[in-house]
């Protein structure tokens, strides 16, 4: 009987471990931490394994030049934006974060065509410095950085009518295409 329940403890032990190490292993993807080391030096450690040096943001831009609907030339104009809006924009440019955005697919494919017999490819975020991608908006971590959640949409698409408008994020960084937002 003492058999029985001493192998019943170590199947539960091996189940608790392999439930602790899921939840870390998902818990943790896209997910970074800066550590310091003994002698004050400063990493990220990254959920891959890999991890650089830290170092603190810093921009060679005026942000006190920023104005209510006077955008920098380097956004992508045609759109009016408030200065928060502005400043996320050029924080996100200076690092490198691009948006591409969706392009039909098919022939009938247009924006605002509802018609669910066309299609589309997916718009997504890529980061020019770091080759990183994201399905959605990447997100300003405790570090001031940007990261997005690493799902790669290039040359995916759907089927279905047109995609939302964009938003003003992704209108100021794009280079071309869609219509802009919806003010």
């Amino acid at each position: 009987m003492s058999r029985y329940r001493l192998l019943g403890s170590r199947w539960v032990w091996l189940l608790a471990l392999a439930v602790f190490l899921v939840c870390c292993a998902v818990g943790t993807v896209g997910a970074e931490r800066i550590v310091t080391l003994p002698d004050g030096t400063q990493i990220i450690l990254y959920d891959d394994f890999t991890w650089r040096y830290y170092t603190p943001v810093s921009y060679s831009f005026d942000f006190s030049s920023l104005a209510p609907n006077s955008l920098p030339p380097f956004l992508r104009q045609g759109t009016q934006a408030d200065v928060a809006a502005q400043t996320t924009a050029v924080e996100m440019y200076l690092q490198g974060w691009r948006y591409a955005m969706p392009l039909p697919k098919s022939a009938h494919a247009a924006w605002g065509n509802t018609d669910g017999r066309t299609t589309w490819f997916y718009g997504y975020w890529c980061n020019i410095l770091t080759n990183q991608v994201s399905k959605t908006q990447p997100q300003k971590k405790e570090n001031g950085l940007y990261y997005g959640d690493g799902q790669d949409l290039r040359n995916m698409w759907r089927n279905g009518g047109s995609p939302a408008y964009p938003t003003k994020l992704e209108w100021l960084l794009s280079a071309s295409g869609g219509v802009p937002p919806v003010t």
